[in-house]
Parts: C-alpha cells; sequence; structure tokens
C-alpha cells in the first residue's frame, strides 16, 4: 500500500511539471502576441490614429490607442511574473521529485543556480557599462 502512495505522488508532481510547463509554452505565446501588437501599434500608420480596433475575447472595440498601449504592457508585466513563478515552481517540484524518487538531490544542486544581476555585476567588477561608453 505504500508503495502504491509514493508511486501516486511522484506521478502527482510529474504531472505538475508537465502542466506548468505547458502553462509557460502558453503564456510565452500571449507574450509574443502582445509584443508583436505593441509594436503594430508604434507603426506610423496607426501613429496619426487616436482610437484603434481590439480584440477583447470574442468582441472587437474601438478603444484609445494609449489605453490599449498601456493595457498591453500590464498584460506584460503580469504575463512575465506569471512565468517567472512558474519556473520557479518547476525547479521546486523537480527537486522534489528528485528528491522523493532518490532520496538526494545530487543530479539536481545546480539546478537552483540563479543569474547573476547588473548591478550585482558592477558591484563585483566595479565597472559600470554605460559610462564607459
Amino acid at each position: 500500500m505504500e508503495y502504491i502512495s509514493i508511486l501516486s505522488e511522484h506521478e502527482r508532481l510529474a504531472e505538475d511539471i508537465l502542466t506548468n510547463k505547458q502553462l509557460i509554452i502558453d503564456y510565452d505565446r500571449t507574450r509574443n502576441t502582445n509584443r508583436e501588437a505593441l509594436n503594430i501599434l508604434k507603426k506610423e500608420p496607426l501613429k496619426s490614429q487616436k482610437k484603434v480596433w481590439v480584440n477583447l475575447g470574442e468582441f472587437f472595440i474601438k478603444l484609445e490607442k494609449d489605453n490599449v498601449k498601456s493595457y498591453i504592457e500590464k498584460d506584460q508585466t503580469n504575463l512575465e511574473k506569471e512565468i517567472s513563478s512558474l519556473r520557479d515552481t518547476i525547479k521546486q517540484k523537480t527537486t522534489e521529485l528528485e528528491k522523493s524518487e532518490t532520496g538526494e538531490i545530487s543530479k539536481m544542486k545546480g539546478f537552483e543556480l540563479q543569474g547573476i544581476s547588473a548591478s550585482d555585476l558592477y558591484n563585483i567588477t566595479g565597472v559600470n557599462k554605460e559610462f564607459d561608453e
């Protein structure tokens, strides 16, 4: 009976990981579509227009261009946060899955590494790229 519960826990973790990966793909597609929309709003023919047509679900609505642009930018930041959160969750669940399968996390030690930020790099090297140009 204990063996079945262990296998079901492994299956649940693996299913969560796959679901989160698919959500990241879906959110990334939406983010790319938003980026395309922002680029189209910046193009020359639309610069003179004050209102643009927007597809909101099943409706086409004519809205102020500035409102549409700010809405898309807010959506982009929300998608970035959600994707980042999902990636962190995937890392955590993958580590959890390996730990439950093998009892250790030897293969996943470097999996939780994070990139260095620009300010940390500046603090380490003492070189500011803006002033070197």
